[in-house]
């Protein structure tokens, strides 16, 4: 029995010991998950039940099943309801699609089974479009998550935010979305996030407003009226947030501030507090300010009422107001007046209890005063309370000030009194005039005139007896001001005082200058334009005897204007100049440039002249001139002639061509812009007529001597071309036979025809016959005019050779026929001779025109014979010229030449009468200078 108690122990220990070892190593599976979503906030409760600590999580989206958790989390249990609680926050809004959530537990060895799976259903279900989430607001830079869901009919296309255009993600098969990260402030109106089709139509769409949590700050509390308070702070950025919702909320000391907006920033108590706190309040965050201070410390007045004027004097006013809270007429105040005027502005303070009256005194004639009043509390002074309303002052007129009389000399027996105008602060009223009022020693009394308010100056006359005392007043409806007077002298030759250089400092002048013992009355700095006429603008100003030098202020000098400054010592008596210079405030390059640049030329010299530039044009001190020659589009300087007193200038050694000078002023600041001038330079009249004499002899000489050589060295080439040699006649046969008389016979062909109206290009007939009996009258009578330029008139001859040869030679003017006369025993041929082509000019008829004329003694006996010529020629034969040009005045002995051939082209014979058989050319120089004779 005993041993079956223990077998039943030992089994029921081993149970329970592989049952704690079940434990540890497989838990069991979580129970009772249950799922609690908070749509507004995006998240998700989950709660369990499971002996275990340590769970892994996973939750997906149930359509497409995309796992957005798995994590593994430890969840201790509620002590009480032994259930385990965990919360998701999700980033998309849980209304986008279905989430689906499964839970196991884990121990360090192993895992549980998952949960069944639960789901909390999303709104993509619907047949209708949805934007998640609406109209939330979020701080600036956060990060955020939309959904579109879609309606199946519908296409999706895109998201935009804003203007811009978002990546979507597919979430289930009607949801898309969208992530934003480091969202900028929105407008007024939120930031719109629109969903579009396919076909670009608005499907659904959000509005998202992003801003700020409230900033305010410097919260300060006062009181007013010393028992109720007012506590006021500064805006911070702005919030952005626009929705009525939205805004913020304020409460003072726990009590809300009704009055307290996004434009108003104060809070109102009607008891004051020492303490106070401030809490701001908006959607996306709290601030809290806090102040504290006592009664008196903080005391802001409100503004005085009713202000007027009970007194108004020429120089004080009494000014008096009103308090609108009783308690400030026991308050220690201080209270502070501002009057503002046309040339005048000032402050003054007043103190006293419950102030409320004042009397301003220092006031301005004819002065309109516009004043307003703030006080204070004395004590724990605070801030000044609020100002009154503008309050208009006009005080009375009086007297004007005396007027800063100076005279001015602008001639040797002339001068001008010149006053200054007076301000509104010295006039004491409007002006209606002056009175200007002149005595002398020579004169008793005073003379005086009236002149309008317009003048400031009055022309005197000077006189070299006396000096002359001028009275000066200015006169408004108050009454005449105090005279000023000024002493002018009887003429001095003040203006013959040296005058020194004066330059400008930073556009001043600054003048010192040694006291003078009779300086009495101080010292009197004049300046005036140099060299003005008529009117001018004289300024000056009068120093007390102490001083030794004045600076003159750029403000009253124009730059580039000569000034004569001018220091007198003011006595009783008439000034005295002690001191007197000229310069320029400011110099500037001169305006004008120099005057009447002339040009004059001598040789190959030039000499520039010009007339300085006037006073007004120079703007400065002429320091001297430069000389340029302008070459193009630049200036080579010549020269720089810092003299100004020479105004001309020698350029020497130019050579004929043309030039352009350049004459430039300058000053301290620069040069002027130049005058120019032009010169082509060229020879003198003598060296032109000497140039004009022997440069055409010497091309001309230049010419014959290169005309010279290249003939000579040409001269045959010009001999041949020019003047060809003409072959003599080839004689054959024997001519050693004895001189006979030749029976000369006319040919049976060779008849006279007489032509009535011969073709010719002469004046008179070319040939005629002549009877033999008249032969011989006609000799006596006939001579031959060797002057005239007609052609002779030539008659046929016989011939006898005298050297023994016989020949007769016969002239053809036929044009179809050609007759030779010679001996049996005789031919004659000519080489190289072309027959000319006759012309009808010059032998027109149409047969054979013997040449007749009488010979010296008794006739001889004609023998008539033949003579065969061989012409190798085409042409019919030699055919002589019509008719003979004389060439020279030895033609009178005709016997000797006449009959003789000839070229065609020359008056020459052909037929020398000498025996040689190569004929003699022409003894001419020319002939002898071809042919390279000497």
């Amino acid at each position: 029995m005993q041993g079956w108690v223990t077998l039943a122990l030992l089994l029921s220990f081993g149970v329970k010991r592989s049952l704690a070892h079940n434990d540890l190593g497989e838990p069991h599976v979580p129970r009772g998950l249950t799922l609690k979503p908070d749509l507004p906030a995006q998240t998700l409760s989950l709660t369990w039940q499971s002996d275990s600590w340590l769970f892994d999580l996973e939750i997906f989206h149930t359509e497409f099943i995309n796992v957005v958790l798995n994590e593994t989390v430890a969840v201790q249990a509620d002590p009480v309801t032994r259930r385990h609680s965990w919360t998701w926050h999700s980033p998309l809004p849980l209304e986008c699609t279905s989430h689906s959530v499964r839970i196991r537990a884990r121990n360090h060895q192993s895992v549980s089974e998952w949960s069944p799976p639960q789901t909390i259903p999303g709104w993509d279900i619907p047949k209708k479009s949805y934007m998640f989430p609406q109209d939330k607001m979020v701080p600036v830079g956060s990060n955020m998550s939309f959904c579109c869901i879609v309606n199946e009919k519908e296409g999706f296309k895109e998201i935009k935010y804003g203007r811009q255009e978002m990546k979507a993600t597919r979430l289930s098969r009607r949801t898309y979305a969208i992530t934003v990260t480091n969202q900028p402030a929105s407008d007024n109106t939120g930031t719109n996030v629109i969903c579009y089709s396919q076909k670009l139509q608005i499907l659904t769409g959000a509005v998202v407003f992003v801003g700020y949590p409230p900033g305010d700050e410097g919260l300060v509390c006062e009181t007013r009226d010393l028992a109720s308070a007012e506590c006021s702070w500064m805006k911070g950025r702005d919030t952005h947030l626009r929705m009525k919702r939205s805004h913020t909320n304020y409460t003072l000391n726990g009590r809300d501030c009704l009055e307290a907006n996004e434009r108003k920033t104060w809070c109102s108590s009607k008891i004051w507090e020492e303490n106070w706190t401030l809490v701001a309040r908006n959607p996306l965050g709290t601030v809290q300010l806090m102040d504290s201070a006592q009664l008196t410390d903080r005391v802001h007045l409100l503004a005085p009422v009713d202000v007027a004027a009970v007194k108004v004097e020429a120089w004080s006013a009494t000014l008096q107001w009103n308090w609108s809270v009783e308690a400030y007429k026991k308050l220690e105040m201080v209270c502070q007046l501002r009057l503002f005027a046309h040339e005048l502005s000032s402050t003054r303070n007043y103190s006293g209890p419950g102030l409320s009256s004042v009397v301003l005194e220092g006031l301005w004639p004819d002065v309109d005063y516009t004043v307003t009043v703030r006080c204070g509390s004395k004590h724990s002074f605070w801030k000044w309370g609020d100002e009154s309303a503008p309050y208009r002052i006009y005080t009375k007129m009086d007297r004007p000030d005396a007027l800063d009389v100076w005279m001015w000399m602008d001639g040797s027996n002339t001068g001008r009194v010149f006053w200054k105008p007076l301000s509104v602060r010295e006039s004491h009223g409007a002006l209606v005039g002056y009175k200007v009022s002149q005595s002398s020693a020579e004169e008793d009394g005073w003379k005086t005139v009236s002149l309008p308010p317009g003048n400031l100056s009055y022309p005197i006359i000077l006189n070299n007896s006396s000096d002359i005392t001028i009275a000066v007043a200015a006169q408004n409806p108050a009454g005449l001001s105090q005279p000023s007077t000024v002493t002018t002298p009887a003429y001095r030759a003040d203006s013959q005082l040296s005058v020194s250089e004066l330059l400008g400092t930073n556009g001043s002048f600054v003048l010192s200058w040694e006291p003078d013992v009779n300086a009495s009355r101080g010292y009197a700095v004049e300046w005036v334009p140099t060299g003005c006429s008529g009117l001018c603008h004289v300024d000056w100003k009068k120093l007390p005897e102490s001083a030794s030098s004045f600076t003159v202020n750029s403000d009253s000098l124009v730059a580039g204007v000569r000034y004569t400054v001018s220091v007198y010592s003011l006595s009783t008596g008439a000034p005295t100049l002690l001191q007197r210079w000229q310069g320029y405030s400011q110099e500037m390059t001169p305006s004008q440039s120099v005057g009447e640049l002339l040009l004059n030329q001598t040789g190959s010299d030039v000499l520039l002249s010009w007339k300085a530039t006037e006073m007004k044009q120079q703007r400065g001190f002429i320091r001297g001139y430069t000389i340029y020659l302008a070459n193009a589009a630049h200036l080579d300087l010549i020269d720089n002639i810092s003299d100004p007193a020479v105004q001309s200038y020698r350029v020497k050694g130019l050579s004929l061509s043309s030039y352009k000078f350049v004459v430039k002023a300058y000053t301290s600041a620069g040069e002027d812009a130049g005058a120019t001038v032009a010169i082509k330079m060229e020879m003198d009249t003598a060296d032109m007529l000497l140039v004009g004499i022997f440069v055409p002899l010497g091309i001309m000489f230049c010419c014959l001597i290169l005309v010279s050589i290249c003939c000579y060295k040409k001269r045959e080439w010009v001999k041949k071309s020019f003047y060809p040699e003409i072959p003599g006649p080839k004689v054959s046969g024997d001519w050693s036979s004895p001189r006979g008389l030749l029976d000369v016979k006319p040919s049976p062909h060779s008849l006279v025809h007489i032509v009535e109206n011969p073709e010719w290009g002469f004046t008179k007939e070319g040939l005629f016959p002549v009877p033999e009996e008249e032969e011989e009258s006609e000799k006596d009578n006939m001579e031959v005019d060797t002057d005239s330029e007609e052609p002779a008139l030539l008659r046929y001859y016989k011939q006898v050779v005298d050297d023994g040869s016989h020949s007769n030679q016969v002239l053809d003017s036929s044009g179809s026929s050609t007759v030779s006369v010679g001996s049996t025993q005789t031919e004659i041929t000519y080489a190289g001779i072309q027959s000319p082509i006759p012309s009808q000019g010059a032998c027109a008829g149409g047969g054979y025109r013997p040449q007749m004329q009488s010979v010296e003694g008794p006739a001889e006996p004609q023998i008539e014979f033949e003579a065969d010529f061989q012409d190798d020629d085409l042409n019919a034969g030699y055919k002589p010229q019509c008719s003979w040009q004389l060439d020279s005045p030895e033609a009178e002995n005709l016997s000797g030449s006449l009959g003789s051939p000839t070229s065609v082209t020359s008056s020459q014979f052909l037929i020398p009468e000498s025996s040689e058989e190569k004929p003699q050319p022409s003894n001419t120089w020319f002939h002898n200078f071809l042919s390279g004779k000497t």
